[in-house]
């Protein structure tokens, strides 16, 4: 009987150690980004000294990019030896950093360049993050035991934490300077691409013949990816509740979380970033601690239940208890966060075919994100109208009906992680 994970797991069993490469390419990768993360909106609002509005417009360009560019990045990284391409681009993406830092350093430093350095740092993420998700189902059984799903948990746990980690680095911009930190961006992203290189090489996927006359082209491999996810049983409705949910809940991080702490416990910077890593804290430690257990079966039950959690934390945070006690709500939140966003992708992993594998991780990564810019405008609104207290009740009374409708109109309820996938620890 084949083993789970059919030829890729065969391949890997000669490369005992390629999964640890990939996971320390992940910690090293998002630990830069966190670095990022910080380091940018603080130069923008703090350094540069910009209006709300043109900080606003500054984060927003810092998605879209990636939003967009992640199809075609998905297209690539069908079409490409993974290893290299992804190393290729790791490489690339130290320019950036190195040129800001340079221009920082000159004294040349502005608002276009910022944005310039957004797009560019934005559009090569497009890219990178196609690449990256693709090549996990090559390594996930490239050590003893290995599980998609606990792979899955492994990857967010170690992205998430990173990111905390980068969170801390970052807030010493104040006493080392943003050209430091930028270079220490640098150093992480070439340590990145050095552990690509450690992996096996992987072959691209066989292109599909066409009629005679007609070429492949990158919007078609794009329209092909978007088709496959929307028309597969078990992703659809796990992008539809991802991409919802992101729109009612990711608003509260971006611009209701900010404002709470600023207008309701007259908080700094420190409160806020502090309640940030409380946040993706906890998504990092619970996707790591699923990657100990044995992996989950009912999948979308779990989803569901986890993704609910948020409702419960915001109808608490509205009754304004102490920061102290909103850190340890948004501790939990991340927890039950984690969960749920280890299982969705776990669902798309488990699910895509190996030649549309990376269009259709990329064109779930544009569903589960896409809701954030929405999210983040409408709450704007929300918060202005309402006051931020009696806003956090907007986003889990329309959760409630959300709910409702996946569980009564799409299977999400009742999917199970694959047989072939489910094996309990002994």
């Amino acid at each position: 009987m084949d083993r789970p994970g059919g030829p890729a797991a065969d391949a890997a069993e000669d490369r005992p150690n390629e999964f640890a490469w990939y996971m320390s390419g992940v910690w090293i990768y998002f630990f830069s980004a966190g670095i990022q993360g910080v380091l940018f909106p603080w130069i923008v609002a703090i350094v540069l000294h910009e209006s709300s509005d043109r900080v606003g417009i500054a984060q927003m360009l810092s998605m879209l990019p990636m939003m967009i560019l992640g199809l075609f990045g998905g297209a690539m990284a069908d079409r490409r030896e993974l290893r290299t391409h992804l190393l290729r681009l790791q490489l690339l993406a130290i320019l950036p950093p190195a040129a800001l830092a340079l221009l920082i350093w000159l004294g040349w430093l502005s608002y276009p360049l910022m944005v310039c350095y957004a797009l560019v740092m934005s559009a090569l993420g497009g890219y990178v993050m196609p690449a990256r998700d693709a090549m996990l189902s090559r390594v996930a059984f490239s050590r003893p035991g290995g599980h998609i799903q606990r792979a899955v948990a492994m990857v967010m746990g170690g992205q998430f934490l990173a990111q905390v980690l980068g969170y801390l680095a970052a807030g010493t911009a104040v006493v080392v300077g943003a050209p430091a930190l930028l270079l220490l961006q640098c150093v992480g992203l070439a340590a990145a691409a050095f552990t690509t290189s450690r992996l096996g090489v992987s072959p691209p996927m066989p292109r599909a013949a066409l009629p005679a006359g007609q070429r492949h082209s990158p919007f078609r491999d794009v329209r092909e990816g978007l088709e496959a996810v929307w028309r597969h049983e078990r992703i659809r409705p796990v992008l539809l509740y991802s991409f919802f949910s992101g729109i009612l809940f990711m608003g509260v991080f971006l611009v209701l979380f900010p404002i709470l702490v600023r207008d309701v416990y007259h908080g700094t910077s420190f409160s806020i970033g502090f309640l940030n890593m409380c946040f993706f804290g906890g998504i990092g430690f619970s996707s790591l601690m699923l990657s100990r257990f044995r992996p989950i079966r009912r999948q979308g039950r779990v989803m569901m239940l986890a993704g609910f959690t948020g409702s419960i934390i915001t109808v608490a945070m509205h009754f304004g208890p102490p920061l102290w006690a909103v850190n340890v709500l948004a501790l939990i939140w991340g927890l039950s966060g984690g969960i749920s966003m280890s299982q969705s992708r776990a669902i798309v992993q488990e699910s895509a075919t190996d030649n549309l594998r990376a269009r259709m991780l990329a064109a779930f990564q544009l569903g589960s994100i896409g809701g954030g810019p929405i999210g983040a405008l409408i709450t704007g609104f929300v918060v202005k109208w309402l006051g931020p207290l009696n806003a956090l009740l907007v986003p889990c009374s329309l959760m409630l009906i959300l709910w409702i409708c996946v569980f009564t109109l799409t299977p999400l309820w009742s999917i199970e992680a694959p047989n072939r996938n489910y094996t309990p620890n002994p």
